[in-house]
């Protein structure tokens, strides 16, 4: 136990760091209408093409050439660590899309991994896009308040990205009704569709069909799973990270699964007040001190969905990887005090309002909702194996692997998966509301829960205090 104390202390602290810091979003207008094409793309082939044009490498993108096409790739730690880690997916990306019979021109404003040159260029985008410039398309997988747009809903709100559903009635090159509907939702307001998820994950229990035959119907609310006198589906309720099992752990994720619908992006309003947001904290941390404490419960994989090898790869289970892809799975996400499944948005890709180059900038988000490119492009593939699930609702089927390694769920358990997304009632994007949350959750444990001590009643109710003031006054800025 000891020793899962150590791992569980290191996992938590990585999840911390991840979290990251920082803020500002911004608005502006334009419009256009479709036009696309199809092709394949080879990531080997990708990866030995000429690097394109970087917005960093100019003194101005506009001066390089006005009528290139500008993307940005806001790429998070999962999937660079320095500056020519960003440099290599924007090759691959620029060449992928040539190679579809995209565009040719492109360029890119790139925004450094780190220092005080990522926050002058994060600064430089939302100012250009103020002024009714900024780049055409936006291909973000860092979420939180150190994105370019620390909370999407906000931005979409205020009128920032172009509508596309003009766009995706005609788009010749993917398939848009395979594409998760539950969680495309998370991408609408008003005006039809703005925002494009390309990754998404939802906290998982996973066990073994053979220990527990079935999931608890949809609707079930968070207060049966606590009831269950089994404790199945009490383990369950909350993410412990005592087994991984080759799934992503985050511990931090209960807040926003529990809460459900928590925010009104429209009028700007917390839909829980402030006693919900302490009681469900309570809750939550007296039941993770519970659960560390059973010895009872069957085998089990426990973290974030997604489409990890451990899971969808290995032939043998072990130790360390209890369930692997030849074992019948039963999965239980976390159900929501009203009884919804909640998903986050951890990847996304949109069109600036500003656009000049609409139909370009429409060809490189339809290339991207392609099923061969969620296979095989890595920003995909790398974010698949431990981040979430790709929006493509084929990828990761025996017939469509994410091929870097293979990775496929057998044909019942993909089954099993494609029941887990059709529950899913709420998503919220992974944004700067929901890393607070996360951050709350965290803190405590690491203060008091795992150290053995009791949380004082006075420190958590100022815990929950600051961050409900937190949280209020970031949807009202």
């Amino acid at each position: 136990m000891k020793r899962n104390r150590k791992i569980c202390v290191f996992l938590l602290s990585a999840f911390l760091i991840l979290t990251g810091c920082a803020e500002r979003p911004s608005a502006s207008y334009a419009d256009g209408s479709p036009q696309s094409s199809s092709g394949a793309e080879s990531p080997s082939q990708a990866a030995t093409t000429e690097a394109p044009v970087s917005a960093a490498e100019e003194s101005s993108v506009e001066e390089a050439d006005p009528n290139a096409l500008r993307i940005c790739l806001e790429a998070g730690t999962e999937l660079a660590q320095s500056d020519s880690d960003i440099r290599v997916l924007e090759t691959l990306l620029a060449s992928g899309l040539r190679m579809a019979g995209g565009p040719e021109n492109i360029v890119f404003d790139s925004i450094p991994y780190s220092g005080s040159e990522r926050e002058i260029a994060l600064d430089k985008i939302r100012t250009d896009i103020m002024a009714g410039e900024g780049p055409d398309v936006f291909v973000v997988t860092v979420q939180g308040s150190s994105s370019v747009f620390p909370i999407p809903e906000k931005a979409m709100q205020e009128g920032l990205f172009l509508p596309l559903d003009s766009y995706i009635q005609s788009a010749a090159q993917s398939d848009w009704d395979k594409l998760t509907p539950a969680v495309m939702e998370a991408g609408q307001t008003d005006e039809g569709q703005v925002l494009v998820p390309m990754i998404y994950t939802l906290p998982i229990t996973i066990y073994r069909k053979e220990d527990v035959p079935e999931a608890p119907p949809l609707g079930t609310t968070w207060q049966e799973m606590l009831s269950d006198e089994t404790n199945i589906l009490r383990n369950a309720a909350v993410m412990t990270n005592n087994v991984s099992g080759g799934l992503s752990p985050n511990m931090g994720c209960n807040m926003l699964s529990v809460l459900g619908r928590f925010a009104d992006y429209e009028t700007n309003e917390l839909l829980f007040s402030e006693e919900d947001l302490l009681q469900c904290a309570e809750a939550i941390l007296t039941l993770r001190d519970e659960i560390d404490r059973d010895d009872t419960l069957p085998v089990y994989a426990q973290g974030m969905l997604c489409g990890n090898g451990q899971l969808t790869f290995d032939e043998q289970s072990s130790e360390k990887y209890p369930i692997c892809k030849n074992d019948l799975m039963t999965m239980i996400p976390v159900y929501s005090m009203d009884g919804d499944v909640t998903a986050t948005v951890e990847a996304y890709t949109g069109i600036n309002r500003n656009t000049k180059h609409a139909e370009e900038a429409f060809f490189v988000v339809d290339y991207l909702m392609r099923v061969d490119v969620q296979q095989n492009l890595k920003m995909f593939y790398v974010m698949g194996q431990d981040y979430g699930l790709p929006i493509h609702e084929d990828v990761l089927s025996a017939e469509f692997p994410q091929q870097k390694n293979g990775f496929f769920f057998t044909d019942e358990n993909f089954e099993t998966l494609s029941g887990v997304r059709h529950q899913i009632t709420n998503v919220s994007f992974d944004n700067a509301l929901v890393r607070s949350l996360n951050g709350l959750y965290t803190t405590l444990y690491l203060d008091y829960t795992y150290e053995g001590k009791e949380i004082p009643e006075r420190a958590l109710k100022d815990a929950v205090h600051e961050t409900y003031g937190t949280l209020k006054q970031m949807l009202s800025e």
